[in-house]
């Protein structure tokens, strides 16, 4: 076993960037209850600010965020990656408090908590140098969630199995994109897949990474990626989701509902009808 001593309080920020889901096709249902998946993920400059403190000689996670809708415990992916980083007996006795300044909507598809975990996951990392391998940090990424591993990485990537499993995709060129979500609205991701109907589900076959990566050389508007197998149930669930859809078709614009919901996003920039919140912003590159 291996212990490290630290003499001083050590603190990084970094921000979490959101995610669209470009494509997002459900194959099958997979024998432990989840779904196999093909989906293109791409990174935002929409972003949260997570701030990381290390405290030598402390114990215990602590968490503050601005929003007082979510959960400042266990409840919290970004405190659970602290917790699942530091079970390593390498780290030692410390510390660690974190401080989230939300500028991602809740329950909207955009993976706003799953990238506060993956930027605790790089800070703690970067402040306490446990020798983990870049795939091991994948690995305790996997265990928190399944588009955890893509904040890792950012920029864009093809996903396999849960949306896990990372495919590099050439970078699209600078695009502006505006999300938008009706005003009072949440959408739990497991509810939607449990509003999957039999068909819905698959079985089909997966694409590849050949067929995408021609896509997007063959396509300079994106039009032939966008597809979402869950917007569907989504409106089904939720018909404000569906009337902005409309709404957006009626503006001759690419868009698209984005993971679960319930965001929705347009390629360019647009002024969103009464009762929608909008966030103008740009892809976002991988990580450098």
């Amino acid at each position: 076993m291996r212990t490290t001593r630290y003499d001083h309080f050590m603190r990084i920020k970094l921000d979490a960037p959101a995610k669209l889901n470009l494509h997002l096709e459900v194959l099958s249902r997979r024998a432990d209850g989840f779904h196999e998946l093909e989906t293109v993920f791409q990174a935002l400059e929409l972003a949260d600010d997570v701030e990381v403190e290390v405290r030598p000689g402390g114990s215990g996670i602590t968490l503050v965020c601005d929003d007082p809708g979510i959960p400042a415990d266990c409840g919290n992916l970004a405190w659970r990656a602290a917790e699942i980083f530091c079970a390593d007996d390498a780290v030692g006795s410390v510390g660690i408090h974190i401080v989230l300044t939300k500028r991602i909507p809740h329950g909207a598809g955009l993976g706003g908590g799953s990238s506060d975990a993956a930027a605790v996951l790089r800070a703690l990392a970067q402040l306490l140098p446990t020798g983990r391998s870049l795939g091991e940090l994948h690995a305790l990424a996997g265990a928190l969630g399944s588009d955890v591993p893509f904040f890792l990485r950012g920029g864009i990537q093809l996903g396999h199995g849960r949306g896990e499993l990372l495919e590099p995709l050439p970078a699209l060129p600078p695009c502006d994109v505006t999300v938008l979500m009706p005003e009072g609205v949440v959408l739990p991701t497991p509810a939607v897949f449990r509003a999957l109907t039999d068909d819905e589900r698959g079985p089909r076959p997966a694409r590849g990474g050949a067929w995408f990566r021609h896509a997007m050389e063959a396509d300079g508007t994106l039009v032939a990626l966008l597809h979402n197998r869950l917007t569907a149930p989504a409106v089904r669930l939720c018909p404000a989701v569906g009337g902005l859809l409309r709404w957006l078709e009626n503006q001759g614009v690419p868009h698209l509902m984005s993971g679960s919901g319930a965001a929705c996003f347009a390629l360019g920039h647009l002024d969103p009808p009464a009762g929608v919140r909008a966030w103008r912003t740009h892809f976002r590159p991988a990580h450098g």
